[in-house]
């Protein structure tokens, strides 16, 4: 509680001390004791408010500390990976530009094998982050009018390759969702992405001036076209074995 009236008060601390501030909030957030899990709880979110709007402010950047939560969600402590999801999904939702899907990579898999842990907590923390990510994929750069220069730096290959990886996995339902996960980036980039708009929409679309071809090349399609020789194989192999388990 301490902690938390001294980052209201001065949050330009939060900023200049936050790895040693998260490290005391994972601390707490896995104390037994449950009047420090709800002190702690206090900290997480004010401790939230303060870095996002200091990365949205240009105070703070969010790739210093992103690749530390990928670490994070390599540990064996239950706790420190639902807290990390947690702040990942805020990442996600409130960050401007989405700077987040740069380092997506990074831990992708470690998200997806969360999935199969019997824990229920830690499997909704899982499927919040991912339902809230994917939507941010699955859509192409000259949809964006902010931010366009992270979308530009979104590596689908190393995605893809890890999507590839994860439908290796052991368990069936993080298989499902990761071929999932393929289908619609390679749907919405390559295939049909856009759904035809209704026959009511049509009169209208007809007055809006046409986009020119080379928009429609926009650098996260020509990403994912791209990435498709290297993980095609491996896509194929997967799909093969899960038709056969069948």
């Amino acid at each position: 509680e301490s902690l938390f009236n001294v980052i209201k008060v001065l949050p330009h601390l939060a900023v200049d001390h936050f790895f040693i501030l998260f490290e005391i909030l994972r601390s707490l957030w896995a104390d037994v004791d449950v009047d420090v899990r709800s002190g702690a709880e206090m900290l997480d979110k004010q401790l939230k408010l303060q870095i996002i709007t200091a990365i949205n402010s240009g105070q703070f950047n969010a790739d210093t500390c992103i690749p530390l939560f990928a670490r994070f969600l390599t540990m064996k402590n239950k706790p420190t990976k639902k807290l990390t999801l947690m702040w990942l999904k805020e990442f996600s939702d409130k960050l401007i530009g989405a700077p987040l899907l740069e380092f997506l990579h990074l831990f992708l898999c470690d998200v997806f094998a969360i999935l199969a842990d019997p824990h229920p907590p830690l499997l909704k923390e899982a499927l919040q982050f991912l339902t809230s990510i994917l939507p941010k994929l699955i859509v192409r750069n000259e949809d964006f009018e902010d931010g366009g220069d992270s979308y530009n730096k979104i590596d689908f290959d190393k995605i893809l390759q890890s999507l590839v990886t994860t439908m290796e996995h052991p368990d069936p339902f993080v298989r499902k969702v990761a071929m999932y996960w393929v289908s619609r980036i390679v749907q919405a980039h390559i295939g049909n992405g856009r759904q035809h708009e209704s026959s009511a929409n049509l009169n209208d679309d007809a007055n809006r001036p046409k986009r020119s071809s080379s928009s429609q090349a926009c650098p996260s399609s020509v990403s994912v076209r791209n990435a498709l020789p290297h993980v095609l194989p491996g896509l194929l192999l997967c799909i093969g074995d899960t038709y056969e388990t069948h």
